[in-house]
């Protein structure tokens, strides 16, 4: 069962994976990782396949060459390799790191200018204070004396 599951996830994945790369999206998976999955599999199928001959040449009387427990821990090393992998979520794409200095330039000149203001006396637009009225300094509110 692991074997068919293995398979069917690994042709979907590099279709995917292909895709991903031709729209220059980030992919769940690398090359390496798909293909260390497809090298497990093409072992435990190589073992399988080795020890099921062996035990069509035992006679149903005789004991068993292979054991299910045997089998069930093999197969247990794939199932864990292919959920590891079937698990992952998409990476998420980082923005640009430009438009976010940007935006946090802008925004850090505008308070600027609305200390410099209230420093010189006038509110953030540029009237007079009054008494009582309050004042936006250094990012607070603080009340006119």
């Amino acid at each position: 069962m692991w074997n068919w599951s293995t398979r069917l996830f690994l042709t979907e994945a590099r279709e995917n994976l292909t895709a991903e790369a031709s729209a220059g999206l980030p992919s769940r998976w690398t090359k390496d990782e798909l293909d260390a999955l497809e090298k497990t599999l093409k072992d435990h199928e190589r073992w399988l396949a080795e020890w099921v001959e062996k035990q069509k040449n035992v006679k149903s009387n005789e004991d068993p060459v292979i054991e299910t427990a045997e089998m069930k821990a093999r197969a247990k090393v794939l199932e864990q390799h292919l959920q590891r992998l079937w698990r992952r979520k998409v990476p998420k794409v980082k923005p640009k790191k430009s438009s976010t200095t940007e935006s946090a330039t802008a925004t850090k000149d505008a308070s600027d200018e609305k200390e410099t203001a209230a420093a010189e006396g006038g509110s953030e637009h540029g009237l007079p204070v009054e008494d009582g009225e309050q004042v936006l300094l250094a990012g607070r509110i603080m009340d006119d004396l």
